[in-house]
């Protein structure tokens, strides 16, 4: 009876060990098969998520049965654009932008433009837009301090902010957790991001964000939306030349066909390449020096 015990004994040991093996097994291929999607996806599709919809059949029972495109083709016209914060440019020439368009703003090193930022943002929901900014370059615990306490709500509710610049330069800083959950706390949303697969996942998801506020004030058509990109060419020493170049050429000719503004934010020390690609692909190019802004490109 003892050794049928021991025998027994043994048999569910091997059995649990075989079992506990073809788990970890099973795991350790979908962990692998999870990694492939996301390396595939970021770099085929320059998104961290949703690759799966867009595998077949998948994506054709999506297109076909789900997918509901009025929100997407239909926005509400712009009734009015304001452009004060470019000091100097007869802001007549930028109302093009009606239907959408791609401002690059060149800076010069020693000037500071944050202010800058803060009222665009102003001046674009007080015309009705809400706002996508990434930060890849500054903190942006900056721009939340530069609102007023009486202006935050309605800012908070129209502004999405990508946060690209925590995640490669805060490292373990608590107090910049601390101080992200005290804006949080006041209304701010924030979206981390570490790649340009990242900014563009999680522009996507601030799309969705904005859908629900669009239905919540009960907008028959979408709500017009422009984007800041603030100085996206530091990301390059995550990443390389030919993701950004990929990353420009999609996101302009995008956001442009979905009827948004684009403010691209770049130094204009930055290298000839990079720089001219950029003004080329642009509609409207703003240079800003310590004194004031010259329009140097103007929309066709």
């Amino acid at each position: 009876m003892c050794k049928n015990s021991k025998f027994l004994l043994g048999n569910k040991i091997y059995s649990l060990f075989i079992i506990v093996f073809l788990l970890f097994y099973t795991a350790s291929w979908i962990y692998m098969c999870k990694i492939f999607y996301t390396m595939y996806g970021s770099l085929y599709h320059l998104r961290k998520k949703r690759f799966i919809k867009y595998t077949r059949p998948i994506a054709w029972f999506y297109e076909k049965f789900i997918h509901k495109t009025f929100y997407e083709k239909n926005y509400r016209d712009r009734t009015t654009l304001h452009f004060d914060m470019f000091k100097g440019i007869d802001v007549s020439k930028l109302q093009k932008l009606q239907n959408g368009g791609t401002v690059v703003l060149l800076y010069e090193d020693s000037v500071q433009y944050s202010e800058v930022i803060t009222e665009y943002i102003r001046a674009a929901i007080k015309d009705g837009d809400t706002v996508d900014y990434i930060t890849t370059y500054k903190s942006p615990l900056e721009l939340c301090r530069s609102f007023k306490d009486d202006e935050i709500s309605n800012i908070t509710k129209h502004l999405s902010i990508i946060d690209c610049f925590s995640t490669h330069y805060s490292f373990d800083d608590k107090v910049v957790k601390f101080h992200k959950q005290e804006f949080s706390s006041k209304g701010f949303r924030f979206f981390n991001a570490e790649s340009f697969a990242d900014v563009h996942t999680a522009a996507n998801d601030s799309w969705y964000r904005f859908r629900k506020v669009c239905k919540d004030e009960e907008n028959q058509y979408r709500i017009p939306h422009r984007t800041i990109y603030d100085t996206m060419s530091s990301l390059i020493r995550f990443s390389s030349e030919e993701l950004y170049f990929l990353f420009l050429r999609h996101v302009i000719a995008s956001e442009k066909s979905y009827g948004m503004i684009s403010l691209f934010i770049e130094p204009i020390s930055l290298e000839n390449n990079l720089k001219n690609d950029l003004i080329r692909m642009a509609d409207i190019v703003i240079e800003y020096n310590q004194t004031s802004f010259k329009l140097i490109k103007e929309m066709e």
